[in-house]
């Protein structure tokens, strides 16, 4: 499947919205650890910081920001979109309200970011000109955001 440049900020606004809906959802449901609600509150709010990334990204868009041409790398985006713990609408407040504890909160947390990592590890390969920066930018704070959900587990 071929991905324009637009389609794949597209996956990646949806995939954090997911994030901030998983967030906040579980923050909301989470009792007894103010520690891990005040985590899922602020990684929240930093969801909403990369979906704002994203569109600048998308208002400056332009034919060269991304090259798709080669069909074995769209095949790979596209199974990486798919395979993603928020690659589909809806599943981050889903996955939320499945969840018992704050230790499987956590688990599925760090999952999500490490997709992430790798969803747009594989996006920068792809990227041309300025959007470079921005993507770049995007997988360093999912790396952190990693590392702090990582400290709680």
């Amino acid at each position: 499947m071929y991905y324009s440049g637009q389609e794949i900020v597209e996956i990646a606004v949806r995939i954090e919205e997911n994030g901030n809906e998983f967030y906040t959802t579980a923050a909301e449901t989470i009792t007894g650890s103010n520690d891990i609600k005040g985590l899922f509150t602020d990684l929240a709010e930093k969801e909403i910081l990369h979906i704002a990334i994203f569109e600048k990204l998308a208002r400056g868009f332009d034919a060269e920001s991304f090259d798709f041409g080669n069909q074995d790398a769209a095949d790979y985006i596209d199974h990486l979109a798919e395979s993603h713990i928020f690659g589909k609408p809806d599943s981050g407040r889903t996955l939320a309200l499945a969840l018992k504890t704050p230790k499987e909160a956590l688990e599925a947390a760090y999952k999500f970011e490490n997709d992430s990592v790798d969803f747009y590890t594989e996006l920068l390969k792809y990227t041309r000109s300025d959007s470079k920066k921005l993507v770049q930018e995007i997988i360093e704070e999912e790396m952190e955001h990693a590392a702090e959900i990582k400290r709680f587990l």
